[in-house]
């Protein structure tokens, strides 16, 4: 089965050079020539000869050296050709070309920048831009970012107290006397004089045509997600009405704290080289955030899901939100995002990755009261997930106490409360005896 480091050829062609250099370009890898598409040994009439040849047109080529082995099968030759992975990027012909799975691919454009900067050592981010100083980065943005690594206690009060030009230097944005791009994107009071898509464009939709209203933020990195957040939660997230006694209590369609880890994600992972703003559309039942974002070349996206590592396409953007405390270095944020969900009781988002984007899609199915009091279960006024799972908790145990419901189902005590008025006014559930030592009656 061929792979990102294997592939089979039935005959030697110049044009397999790419591959060839596209496995130095990326982890190393083997040609097997004289072998077919499921990797059994067909034989190479000319094996012999193209052990000499093979050599030298990958050295003319390329100026490298690869392991060219001659093999026999059951009475049959073939070649492998063995590459190892070079520190430092590799041209065929005036190309250069890299694995994605089991493709060679060309590299042009943003992709080939990408590329070149990472095998100096450099990230897109990270690069020294000439022309801009201090006075073109923001007082209050560095204040905002002050004061939140010491609320986290990522950096002590003296250690944040200092000059601009010494923080920059402790934060690792200076190279040279230049200020590296991370500076103008997190501190810079115009980003988007450097970074044309550094800034978060908002829509309320009523589907997937017609716009209702619409919003873009602006401002440094470092401020970005709290304005993007206020906006979102005062003018376009409906907050579903209750009470617990005389105690007011909204419910919005995402919770606060997995909204905030999803936008800081698309911030801070954002391909900006792209030049397309993060975006997000509200509807009256769903939240999609997409932003620009490639995936590493060694990771698949259903590995991306679960995985604990951090995958940082702007470190150096990523480091200085660490300082400030807004997130952490463990690779938990798509994680969090679901376990904040889990907790507020609405099932986790959809997570999509397409090409060079990425989407993150947060949909309402859990209830809520509408403004005429009403209490609705799900988008379709069904029974949910949620409401399914406690009902099997309270089949198993009738005496269940509505703390212990909302630890067995992993969801929060007031949204065990809100499924559970649901279903007794839906007459699925009944409640017999005292509050303390009642039991439940499932009826339905």
């Amino acid at each position: 089965m061929e792979h990102s480091r294997l592939e089979f050829k039935l005959v030697w062609k110049d044009e397999y050079l790419a591959t060839v250099c596209a496995f130095a370009n990326t982890s190393g890898g083997v040609l097997e020539i004289g072998k077919n598409d499921a990797g059994e040994v067909v034989g190479l009439a000319d094996a012999k000869g193209l052990l000499n040849v093979i050599p030298q047109k990958i050295s003319n080529a390329m100026m490298i050296s690869a392991d060219v082995a001659l093999h026999n099968e059951g009475g049959k030759d073939y070649l492998s050709i063995d590459v190892t992975p070079h520190p430092f990027a590799i041209v065929c012909k005036g190309k250069y070309y890299k694995r994605s799975g089991s493709t060679t691919i060309e590299l042009t454009g943003n992709g080939l920048s990408e590329f070149l900067l990472r095998r100096h050592g450099k990230t897109w981010d990270g690069v020294p831009i000439p022309n801009v100083s201090v006075n073109d980065l923001s007082a209050t943005a560095f204040e905002v970012f002050r004061k939140k690594a010491i609320q986290s206690k990522r950096l002590k009060k003296e250690d944040a107290d200092i000059p601009i030009d010494a923080l920059l230097e402790n934060l690792n944005l200076k190279e040279n006397g230049f200020l590296k791009r991370a500076a103008t994107m997190c501190f810079g009071a115009d980003p988007e004089k450097w970074v044309m898509s550094a800034c978060v464009k908002l829509g309320y939709f009523d589907n997937d045509v017609d716009v209702r209203y619409q919003d873009e933020v602006h401002g440094s990195l470092i401020e970005l997600a709290d304005k993007t957040l206020d906006l979102l939660y005062t003018k376009y997230l409906k907050g579903w009405i209750r009470y617990e006694g005389i105690q007011r209590v909204e419910d919005f369609l995402v919770p606060y704290e997995a909204m905030r880890e999803a936008v800081l994600n698309a911030i801070i992972h954002n391909d900006y080289s792209y030049f397309t703003p993060i975006s997000i559309r509200v509807y009256e039942h769903q939240v999609i955030i997409s932003n620009m974002a490639k995936l590493p070349d060694d990771i698949s996206f259903k590995e991306l899901l679960v995985s604990r590592r951090s995958f940082l396409h702007n470190p150096c953007v990523a480091s200085v939100f660490y300082y400030s405390g807004q997130i952490e270095r463990w690779g938990r944020g798509i994680n969090k995002i679901k376990i904040e969900c889990k907790k507020e009781g609405i099932s986790k988002p959809f997570f999509r990755n397409k090409g060079i984007f990425f989407e993150v899609k947060f949909v309402r199915n859990q209830i809520y009261t509408d403004n005429n009091g009403g209490i609705n279960g799900g988008i379709n006024g069904g029974i949910n997930e949620i409401q399914t799972r406690m009902i099997g908790v309270i089949r198993e145990n009738p005496s269940v106490t509505v703390q212990e419901l909302a630890e067995k189902v992993g969801i929060a005590y007031r949204t065990v409360e809100r499924n559970l008025k649901f279903l007794k006014d839906k007459g699925v559930i009944e409640r017999e005896g005292a509050k303390k030592k009642g039991k439940w009656l499932v009826k339905k």
